[in-house]
């Protein structure tokens, strides 16, 4: 059988990808606040976009977990909540750490090299930080997330890796809302330092400092929400 191009269909799964690529960025970054209501009226004027890439890309999100669908109520943006906060939590500190085991059984030369490439990003974005800005907020977060992506990059599994994305993006939507990029700098470097030196010295107890590392984004923010961390 012969596939015949479909330009059009082409143009409109474009548009889709568009629109849940700046939907997802809005979400994360805090631009659209939890709990917002997401009409296609708004959005359509919001992005310039049609209602039919919209609604494609809100039932994508959804399916991602970015976005909330209510029955008669339609689409929103998920509301911060304990509950979900530990949800992603543990899901990362289950799948994150296998992730990074394969990707030490199978890691060669070019893992390791993106893995210090990645943390020296880290650093010199971090040296120059202004947590006031948007701007360098969404740089510090690509190169935060460039790094753990770097560390589990050798993982043969791909829908492992893109789950492991996708909780890692709820988990920046936490930071970003709760505004906790405003920490101790020193310190913060200082952990991915040496999470990056157990690595990749083939550490056997790397997997669990990774764990560790998730959980204290999650203490931060419960403390922030008044509630107490787990076991506290």
């Amino acid at each position: 059988m012969v596939l015949i191009e479909n330009p059009a269909s082409d143009e409109a799964a474009t548009l889709s990808e568009a629109a849940a690529r700046r939907l997802r960025q809005d979400i994360v970054g805090g631009g659209l606040p939890p709990a917002t209501r997401l009409r296609l009226r708004d959005l359509s004027a919001r992005y310039g976009l049609g209602a039919t890439p919209l609604r494609e890309a809100l039932a994508r999100l959804a399916a991602e977990g970015f976005v909330t669908l209510e029955g008669q109520k339609g689409f929103s943006v998920p509301p911060i909540t304990r509950a979900h906060l530990m949800d992603i939590t543990r899901s990362r500190q289950v799948v994150e750490p296998q992730a990074l085991r394969l990707a030490m059984e199978h890691g060669g030369g070019a893992w390791e090299d993106g893995i210090v490439s990645s943390l020296s990003l880290l650093r010199h974005e971090i040296a120059r930080r202004d947590p006031s800005s948007e701007a360098w907020l969404d740089a510090y977060e690509t190169r935060h997330h460039r790094f753990h992506r770097a560390l589990i990059a050798a993982c043969p599994l791909p829908s492992l890796l893109r789950f492991c994305d996708d909780l890692y993006l709820q988990k920046t939507r936490y930071r970003r809302v709760m505004e906790t990029a405003h920490q101790d700098w020193a310190r913060m470097l200082t952990v991915h330092e040496r999470l990056a030196e157990a690595v990749l010295a083939r550490d056997a107890g790397a997997p669990a400092l990774l764990a560790s590392h998730i959980g204290v984004t999650a203490e931060v923010v419960l403390t922030l929400l008044g509630e107490a961390p787990p076991g506290g």
